[in-house]
């Protein structure tokens, strides 16, 4: 059983980081693209989350369903901004679908692109352009692949954000990892 060791705030980032070989192809082409985070969720409250999932599009669910499909989570909080204020905004998002093109003028949100909107009123979150290979190919087969069955160019270059790159903004205090207390 998962025991919370810190006292998530609303507005609190969680990050998840990519376990290797545990299956999931998605999040681990994002992290050989962009780094050791493949997903990111907005705290709404000590039990609830808000993210945008590749499934079900941008959901809340309990903090515990959350945590019971991501077992390497690590919490940030933002500094200098009004908690509730996000929250609502991350509210207005819910139902959308999700962003599966990366476009950013796409209809829904992928994950980071959830995070970069919501708090857009309050900071301006790093954007770049998008990265869908490594420092050796500029395009990996799994991304060729993901976009040639969406019938769209892969969008190399176009400005976007990634879970990696949101972790690394100056704004953010690392609260610590949600961890088993056994």
């Amino acid at each position: 059983m998962r025991i919370m060791t810190l006292r998530l705030k609303p507005a609190d980032l969680l990050f998840v980081k990519t376990i290797p070989n545990d299956g999931d192809e998605f999040a681990a082409a994002i992290s050989e693209s962009t780094g050791a985070y493949s997903h990111v969720a907005i705290v709404t409250s000590e039990t609830t989350i808000i993210h945008a999932t590749l499934k079900y599009g941008v959901i809340e669910e309990t903090l515990a369903d959350f945590l019971s499909e991501h077992t390497q989570v690590e919490c940030f909080r933002m500094l200098d901004i009004d908690a509730p204020t996000v929250v609502v905004e991350a509210k207005k998002h819910l139902g959308k679908p999700y962003n599966n093109s990366f476009y950013p003028d796409a209809d829904g949100f992928y994950c980071s692109q959830l995070v970069v909107t919501t708090f857009a009123n309050q900071v301006k979150l790093p954007e770049s352009a998008m990265s869908f290979g490594s420092e050796e190919i500029l395009i990996s087969d799994y991304w060729q692949a993901y976009f040639d069955q969406l019938g769209l160019a892969v969008p190399l270059g176009k400005l976007g954000s990634n879970p990696d790159e949101l972790a690394t903004y100056s704004g953010l205090d690392y609260i610590g990892m949600l961890s088993d207390a056994n």
